[in-house]
C-alpha cells in the first residue's frame, strides 16, 4: 500500500521516464525533419536559382546574338542603300556655264595634242571650295600644272596611219570615255550617227556597267592606268610598277566580264605609257588574250608605238580631244578639227567625253561632218 502510493505519488509529481524518452524522440525527429526540410528548401533554392541563371545566361546570349545579326543586317542595309545611291545616275541638273570667252583666253583653252584630259574643267556653278575641291581632283588641272612645272608638254610621237585607196570617203571615229551611268548612254543613243562608247569596268561607284555595254552595237574598254598628276584614280588602276602577273590577272578579269568587247583605251595612263617596260608587259598580255589596244595619248612620248611595233600589232591613236573645255563652241571647234584631220589623212580618232555640253554638240552638229564617214572605230 505504502509502495503503490509513492508510484502514484511520482506520477503526480512527474511524467514516466518512458514517456519523456518518447517525447524527447519526438521532439528530435522533428527537429531533424524541420533541418532536413529546409535543407532540402536550401537546395531546392540553390537548384533553381542555379538553373534560373544558366537560363538567363543562355537568353542573354541569344539576346546578344540577335542584337549582334541584326546589326549586321543594318549595316548591310546601309551598306547596300549607299552602293545604291552611289550608282544612280546624276544627270547634270544645274545648267552649265557657257563661258564668257575672250580670244586670248580661247587661245588658252585650245587643247594641246599630248595633253593628259579625260575629264574636263569645271563648268558647273559651285562654291569657291567645292570649285577647288573638284579641280584638285580634275587631270586637266593635273596637266596643267604639269605643263607650268616642266616648261612645256612633251613632243609627241608619230602616229603611224593606214592607207586608204585613193577615192575613199574619210573616216571619223568618236569615241566617249569614262561611260559609267544610264543618263550617259541614254544621251550616247541621241547621237543620230555612229559613237563609240569606252566603258569603265564596273566598281562600287559605278557597278553597272557590264549591263549598259550590252545595249550598243560596238564598245571598248576604258582602261584605268598610272597618270602622271591625276590625283584620283579609279580602284584597281594599273600601275608602272605592277608585274605581268597582276596585269594579266586584271586583264582576264575584264575580259570575262566583257568578252565581246576586244578594244581597250588609256584612262589617264601618262605615268604608265611613257614607261617602256610597263608598256611591254601590258602589251603582251594584250596580244596573248586577242585584245587590241588604243592610244588616248594622255601624255606625248607614249612608248604604245614602238611597243606594238615589236609585237607586231597596229596600234590606233588619238587625234583630237573634243572637250578641253566645256564651252560648245570650242567642243565645235575641236569637232571640226576632227575632220579636218580625218579628210587630210583618210581617217581620225576624236576622244570626248560624257559631258552634258559635249554630247549635246555631238547630237546636234551633224552638219560639221559632212564630207566623212562616221564609223565605229572597229570599222577603220
Amino acid at each position: 500500500m505504502v509502495k503503490k502510493n509513492k508510484e502514484n505519488q511520482k506520477t503526480e509529481e512527474g511524467m514516466p521516464l518512458t514517456e519523456i524518452k518518447s517525447a524527447q524522440l519526438r521532439k528530435y525527429s522533428l527537429l531533424i525533419m524541420l533541418i532536413f526540410t529546409l535543407l532540402l528548401t536550401a537546395f531546392g533554392v540553390y537548384i533553381y536559382m542555379t538553373t534560373s541563371y544558366e537560363r538567363y545566361k543562355i537568353v542573354q546570349k541569344d539576346q546578344m546574338s540577335a542584337n549582334d545579326e541584326l546589326m549586321r543586317k543594318m549595316k548591310q542595309m546601309l551598306d547596300d542603300e549607299k552602293m545604291r545611291q552611289a550608282s544612280l545616275p546624276q544627270p547634270p541638273s544645274t545648267p552649265l556655264v557657257e563661258a564668257n570667252v575672250t580670244e586670248s583666253n580661247q587661245s588658252s583653252e585650245k587643247p594641246v595634242e599630248n595633253n593628259e584630259t579625260h575629264t574636263t574643267p569645271v563648268v558647273v556653278q559651285q562654291t569657291p571650295e567645292e570649285e577647288s575641291k573638284t579641280q584638285e581632283l580634275s587631270e586637266v588641272h593635273d596637266y596643267q600644272r604639269s605643263i607650268k612645272e616642266s616648261g612645256k608638254p612633251a613632243r609627241p610621237h608619230e602616229v603611224v596611219r593606214k592607207k586608204y585607196p585613193e577615192g575613199t570617203t574619210p573616216k571619223l571615229a568618236i569615241i566617249i570615255d569614262d561611260v559609267s551611268f544610264a543618263w550617259q548612254t541614254r544621251s550616247i543613243k541621241e547621237i543620230p550617227y555612229k559613237v563609240t562608247p569606252s566603258f569603265f569596268p564596273p566598281t562600287k561607284g559605278h557597278p553597272d556597267t557590264v549591263r549598259l555595254s550590252h545595249d550598243f552595237e560596238f564598245a571598248m574598254i576604258h582602261l584605268p592606268m598610272e597618270s602622271k598628276n591625276y590625283s584620283s584614280p579609279e580602284p584597281e588602276t594599273l600601275n608602272a610598277v605592277d608585274s605581268s602577273e597582276v596585269i594579266e590577272k586584271r586583264i582576264k578579269r575584264i575580259k570575262a566580264l566583257f568578252p565581246e568587247l576586244i578594244y581597250y583605251n588609256n584612262h589617264t595612263g601618262g605615268s604608265f605609257t611613257a614607261d617602256y617596260n610597263a608598256m611591254d608587259r601590258l602589251v603582251k598580255v594584250l596580244k596573248e588574250n586577242g585584245l587590241v589596244f588604243v592610244d588616248s595619248r594622255t601624255v606625248g612620248n607614249s612608248k604604245a608605238p614602238e611597243i606594238t611595233k615589236k609585237y607586231d600589232m597596229f596600234l590606233y591613236s588619238r587625234d583630237v580631244f573634243l572637250d578641253n573645255s566645256l564651252d560648245k563652241n570650242l567642243i565645235r571647234t575641236q569637232l571640226r578639227e576632227a575632220v579636218t584631220k580625218a579628210k587630210k589623212h583618210g581617217y581620225a580618232i576624236a576622244i570626248g567625253h560624257p559631258h552634258k555640253n559635249t554630247l549635246e554638240v555631238l547630237r546636234d552638229s551633224k552638219e560639221l561632218l559632212e564630207g566623212v564617214d562616221l564609223v565605229y572605230l572597229k570599222d577603220l
